[in-house]
């Protein structure tokens, strides 16, 4: 009584074994694409912070180069309208000035663009020097 062993399939060891393969590629897959997402995410929050950074930074400069002063832009912004488009998003907008003999002429803006992203806050900053084109000069106080 002789059996005949058919040697066609695989056997169960071979089975279980491609089955954890299969489960680890598929794992690494997901995790993969799980990461892509979070990172495309991140950058569409980034070129939406630059366009709000960038449309602030034009209406800056069309008030300053129309004359408007740091009292004026502080009481009125001119941006505030702009970033109402804009859900979800916070502008903060900090002026500093860069002295040149006894006078000050240009103006340093930070524009600070926080937003809420997966239940955390995030933040660019973005500085820019903009002349003062049509403004008066404004003498230099000494400390």
């Amino acid at each position: 009584m002789n059996r005949v062993h058919n040697e066609n399939g695989f056997t169960l060891l071979e089975v279980i074994v491609a089955l954890g393969i299969f489960t680890v590629g598929v794992s690494v897959a997901i995790s993969l694409f799980t990461a892509a997402t979070a990172a495309h995410r991140r950058a569409v929050d980034r070129v939406r912070a630059i366009e709000v950074s960038e449309e602030v930074f034009a209406a800056l400069e069309g008030s300053i180069r129309d004359g408007a002063t740091i009292t004026e832009l502080l009481a009125q912004p001119p941006w505030q309208y702009l970033v109402d488009r804009w859900p979800g998003v916070a502008v903060d907008v900090r002026y500093g000035t860069i002295p040149k003999d006894n006078y000050i002429d240009e103006l340093v803006v930070e524009v600070h663009v926080r937003w809420i992203s997966r239940g955390v806050d995030a933040e660019e900053i973005f500085r820019q020097i903009m002349a003062r084109t049509r403004s008066v000069r404004l003498p230099v106080l000494d400390r």
